[in-house]
Parts: C-alpha cells; sequence; structure tokens
C-alpha cells in the first residue's frame, strides 16, 4: 500500500472540524496507568496489551488504538468540547487531565463508526485528585462506580476543568515518562511496543499508517487473544485488536482467530 507524504497533523486532510458545542457537555474516560512511574501516564509496559491513549504524543484518543469506540462515535455525534481522563492508583481512582477537543477522523476500520479525535489543547496534573474530592468540590458523582467511560453535563465539565486547570501544567513531564518507558521496553523487549513491534514512537508521521480507511468492520476483542492477518497470514497475540499487522504493517487486516 502507498502511502501519501504530505502531513496528516490536522487541520489537514483528513481531519474534519468537530464544531464542539459548549452545552453539549463531554465525557471522563478510564484508562490503565503504568505502575512502573511516579506519574499516571498510560501503562506502555503492560505485557500483550501496549497502551497507545490517552496519546500526548499527537494530542489524539483512538488514532492509534481500538479502545473505547462507542465513546468516541458519541463524542463526535453529540460534539462535545472536552475529554476528561481518570485512572487508578494505589487502588484509587484519581483524575488526571484533559483533552480540548476540536477535531475527528474517520479510522482505519471504515465498515463501523470508528472514528479518531484529536485536541488542540491538553492539560495533564502531577498530582491527581482522588474522585471523591473531585465530588466534592465540582457537584460531580464519579466516586460511584463507572467502568470505561461517563457522561458529564457541560456545568460539570466547566466546573471540573478549572479544577484542573488551578494545578501546574504537568504535561511535558508525562511525556518524558512515556519515553522512559518506552526505553525501558526497548531495553527488556527490543522495541518500543513490544507486542505491536514498533521500534519508533508515537508520531504524526506514523499517523499516515493509521489514517488508511479499509472497507472491512471487525470486533475489536478475540475470545482466544489471538488474531491472524489477512494479507501475511501471520498469528498475533494481543488483548485487544491492534489497527496494523505487527509482521506485515499492513492497516485493518486483523481478525478474531
Amino acid at each position: 500500500m502507498v502511502f501519501s507524504e504530505a502531513s496528516v497533523e490536522p487541520p489537514n486532510t483528513p481531519w474534519q472540524e468537530l464544531k464542539p458545542l459548549p452545552e453539549a457537555g463531554g465525557y471522563v474516560s478510564f484508562y490503565y496507568s503504568d505502575d512502573l512511574s511516579r506519574l499516571p501516564v498510560r501503562w506502555v509496559t503492560k505485557p500483550a496489551d501496549n497502551k497507545s491513549d490517552p496519546n500526548l504524543e499527537t494530542l489524539t484518543y483512538g488514532l492509534f488504538s481500538t479502545c473505547a469506540r462507542s465513546m468516541r462515535a458519541a463524542i463526535v455525534k453529540r460534539r462535545c468540547p472536552h475529554l476528561f481522563f481518570v485512572t487508578a492508583r494505589k487502588k484509587e481512582r484519581v483524575l488526571t487531565g484533559y483533552y480540548r477537543l476540536r477535531w475527528y477522523a474517520d479510522g482505519v476500520f471504515g465498515g463501523i463508526r470508528d472514528f479518531c479525535l484529536a485536541a488542540d489543547g491538553a492539560r495533564f496534573i502531577e498530582k491527581a485528585i482522588p474522585l471523591p474530592e473531585v465530588d466534592q468540590k465540582c457537584g460531580t458523582h464519579l466516586a460511584v462506580p463507572f467502568r470505561g467511560m461517563r457522561l458529564l453535563s457541560a456545568a460539570e465539565c466547566r466546573k471540573i476543568a478549572r479544577l484542573i486547570n488551578s494545578q501546574p501544567d504537568a504535561t511535558a513531564p508525562y511525556l518524558e515518562e512515556i519515553d522512559r518507558l518506552e526505553r525501558f521496553n526497548s531495553k527488556h523487549g527490543a522495541y518500543r511496543y513490544i507486542a505491536w513491534k514498533q521500534i519508533e514512537k508515537f508520531s504524526w508521521d506514523l499517523a499516515k499508517y493509521y489514517l488508511q480507511k479499509t472497507s472491512s468492520a471487525v470486533l475489536n476483542w478475540s475470545p482466544s487473544g489471538l488474531w491472524v492477518c489477512l494479507t501475511c497470514k501471520e498469528t498475533v497475540r494481543n488483548k485487544a485488536l491492534l489497527k496494523r499487522c505487527p509482521h506485515c504493517a499492513e492497516p485493518g487486516s486483523l481478525r478474531p482467530r
């Protein structure tokens, strides 16, 4: 497959303006963080399931992964301005940061509503805030157990954003930690993302391989944890569906085995 050399960084094609509505509310999304880091960055070192979101390198969500597909579609439909992030640290759920959303694009799997999201700003904090404290200060109910995501009202979004904005921005230290963990993977497993056989960092140059729309729909999980590539016929072991085959790098080619 031939790829264009033109930049795919928004606002370039194929990205479209989300045109966020201030009163549309937003979502809070749970992600797995890495216990090898002092900061609650995504779980870069998770065995057989390395995490790419939230992807601070490009300020995207769902570009390189298949996580939270239904939430991403809902954000595009509602035109939500914000996506907030929570994770678990020492068995306690905490608020870590947010994206200010601006663009969306179709993902690799064109047969389904597989949207990628991109932000024009973000803020992540060093002192993550326990969710009971968020509820007390913002009048939310985030400490009530929920699974992957929860819809927030516009008023709740404004309050949570103000709470995060009251702390120093630690996005740069988060990026440094992600790089450190990737180098840890490289030292012990030869790749920055071992299950993906990926030696490079996430970047807009790499993103062009993930923005080539295919015509097929596919489930994003496999009961066996195994996937087969329709192009090279190799078997891939990974908990979640990967958007590219680690062996031949063909986008959208993996299917549950």
